[in-house]
Order: C-alpha cells, then structure tokens, then sequence
C-alpha cells in the first residue's frame, strides 16, 4: 500500500513539473507579445514627439563656364572609347526643359555672333534624332560629363547639327545650312582678305567671351576663311575651328566651328567621319602643314 501512496506521490510530483515546465515555456514565448499589446495599446492614437539628430543636404558643386570647359575637354584627351547611351528618334524627344534649355543657348551663342541668327526657324518641331554620350560613366566632382549630339532639320530651308552639354547647355560644337550661313559663307571665302580676317578676328573674340577663356591666338592666317585658333586656360590650351562646308543635306554650303578635342576623340571612337577617313588632324595639316592637337601649338595672347 504504502509502494503505490510513493507510485501515485511521484506521478504527481512528476506531473506538476511537466505543468510548470510547460507555463514557462509558453509564458517565454507569450509574455513579450503580451507585454508588446499592452504597451502598445497605451500609445495607440497617441501623437509624440521625439528629437532627431540634425542633418542637411550636401550641397551641389557649382562648377563656372570655363571650368566645364576645362572638365569636357580633359574627359575628352585620349578617350578612344566613347560609346552612346541613348538615342532618340524626332518623335521620341519629349523632353521640353532639354529642348528650352537647347532653345536658350542658341540664343546666347547667335548674341554672340558665332551662328547667325536662326531664332525665326521652328528647330523644336524638326528634332530628326538626339543622342546622349556619358564620358564619366558615373559622376566626376559630383557633376556628370555627358553632352548631347542632336539635329534638327525641316530637310527644305534649314540643317543644324549642335553637340551641347547635357546639364550647363554649353554648344561645344555647331553644324548648320540655311540661307543665312550661306550668306555668311559668302563673304567669309570672298576674295576681300580684309573681310575674311574682319569676320575671323569677330569670331575668335567672341569666342573668347562666349567660353570665357583667358586669350586666343590664331594658328592659321585670319585672311582665310578656313581656320583655327587656340583659346587659353588656366589648366591648358584647346584649338576650336571655323570652317566652310558643304557635306549636308541642303544645297549651298553651311559653317561648321566647335572645339578639336571632341572632333578627335569623336573621331577616335568611329562615331564620326565628318572629315574624311584622315580625321580633322589630317585635314589641317594637309590645307596648312600645322599640328593642331599638341599643347605647345599656338601662342596665346
């Protein structure tokens, strides 16, 4: 009797801890969810207010013409590998801010005096196609190095061709054939040398003041009208040309100007062969015997 009073003491003490393990098991796995409700049931529909670090936005490097121009124009030294991001179609550039922005830098070049003045042609309903080159590939000094190759053309009274960049609408290079540049032309190439060297000397000022630029300096004779000259910075010295022709889509001949370092490297990465398969190097050197992507060429006044 008294073997099965122990049996029946055990198998209860055994069942009361079984009870108690288990409470606490639950009780670890409930109690936080229990205690989370509770507290949050306090705070429900509550408004608080708690202190929060101070912070503030870094603020954008403010980077001045010249030194764009500086930036672009290093990108493009020795860059044989520059490649398209993105081409548009006339019907797919929708982008009105690019095409005011684009609209606005004409403007500012035709007051100027380095294209004659087109504000009377509608460019922005004539978009043929516009292509978008990063030369970064990311960011450099928190500013992306990426231009815009676009033409606009009606293919009857007007063909311009502008390579801008992307974020500061700076023309770095400009392509156009209308009656106006035509008119231009003409007395450029007239047989008057004073003409010729009047319309030159016009051009590499404004040019100076327009990219602003430390000085210029001719490598070539002003009295003709194919040329280039050097504009002078603080980190170097890059040649820009301004020269006749007639390689567009309209009849008359056109003029064509903008900065050697983007021809080359244009021309280094096969995206263009606007001057021939010898490149604008070639070109110059055969018309006037001169190197006109060295460093040490031209002397800036």
């Amino acid at each position: 009797m008294k073997n099965k009073k122990e049996k029946s003491s055990n198998l209860l003490d055994y069942a009361i801890g079984f009870l108690m393990i288990m409470i606490l098991v639950l009780a670890t796995f409930l109690m936080p969810q229990a205690y989370s409700v509770f507290v949050d049931s306090k705070d429900l529909n509550q408004v608080h207010a708690v202190e929060r670090e101070d912070f503030s936005f870094k603020n954008p490097v403010t980077t001045t013409l010249y030194e764009r121009v500086q930036q672009m124009m290093e990108a493009f030294a020795g860059n044989n590998s520059m490649g398209r991001t993105l081409y548009l179609s006339g019907s797919e550039v929708t982008d009105q801010e690019m095409l005011e922005g684009v609209r606005e830098a004409l403007g500012i070049v035709i007051q100027y005096g380095l294209l004659p003045d087109i504000s009377a042609y509608e460019i922005e309903k004539h978009v043929v196609y516009a292509e978008y080159y990063n030369l970064s590939g990311g960011t450099a000094e928190n500013t992306e190095l990426a231009f815009w190759n676009i033409r606009f053309s009606d293919h009857e009274t007007f063909d311009l061709t502008l390579r801008i960049d992307a974020s500061e609408y700076i023309i770095y290079q400009a392509e156009l054939y209308c009656a106006e540049a035509t008119e231009y032309i003409t007395q450029l190439m007239s047989d008057d040398k004073e003409v010729a060297a009047y319309l030159n000397e016009q051009f590499m000022s404004s040019s100076e003041a327009y990219f602003e630029a430390e000085g210029y300096g001719a490598l070539t004779d002003v009295n003709y009208g194919d040329m280039v000259f050097m504009l002078g910075y603080e980190r170097g010295e890059y040649a820009i040309y301004h020269s006749p022709c007639t390689n567009g889509y309209l009849e008359g001949e056109g003029i064509r100007w903008g900065f050697v370092p983007m021809t080359v490297s244009l021309e280094n990465s096969g995206i263009i062969r606007e001057w021939g398969y010898g490149g604008i190097e070639h070109y110059y050197y055969d018309l006037f015997g001169i190197e006109i992507y060295e460093e040490s060429a031209g002397e800036i006044r």
